[in-house]
């Protein structure tokens, strides 16, 4: 029988976000909603995969260590530009159980630009940008199982 997770957390390339996984056997699938409060209008979407292995756990099934791909989609806008960007991510994490229904998660990898794109708005605006195909990748959060 699976079980749906709702979650919280902060991680790059997610940003602060909120989620929902649906967890069977020792695998998950997700969905989660990001932003990076400031002053340009941002969001981020991402599918998540979790794979869990390794080691047991006294109030969980499920295994304590996972291996996370992901797949975000992210769009930032301003006055000067708009930027459209897809990452792929890789990460290894461990889940620390609090309770049978409440944990926290912690992972760290890398994540890889798929495409990426930035139109100008303004002529005079600075053609300056930071672009890497790899970068490192980490996140954390807080997870509630309703089922």
């Amino acid at each position: 029988m699976g079980k749906i997770n709702i979650a919280a957390g902060f991680g790059f390339p997610e940003f602060l976000n909120i989620g929902v996984r649906y967890q069977f056997s020792q695998n998950q699938l997700g969905v989660c909603f990001g932003t990076l409060p400031g002053q340009h209008t941002n969001f981020a979407i991402s599918g998540e995969y979790f794979y869990h292995f390794g080691g047991l756990s006294n109030l969980s099934t499920q295994r304590p260590w996972y291996a996370k791909l992901g797949f975000t989609y992210y769009r930032e806008e301003s006055e000067k530009f708009t930027l459209t960007d897809d990452y792929l991510s890789l990460r290894v994490g461990r889940v620390f159980n609090i309770s049978k229904k409440l944990g926290i998660m912690v992972d760290a990898g890398a994540f890889f630009t798929v495409y990426s794109k930035k139109i100008k708005k303004d002529p005079n605006a600075s053609d300056w940008n930071l672009e890497s195909p790899v970068w490192p990748s980490f996140g954390m959060g807080l997870f509630y199982r309703i089922w």
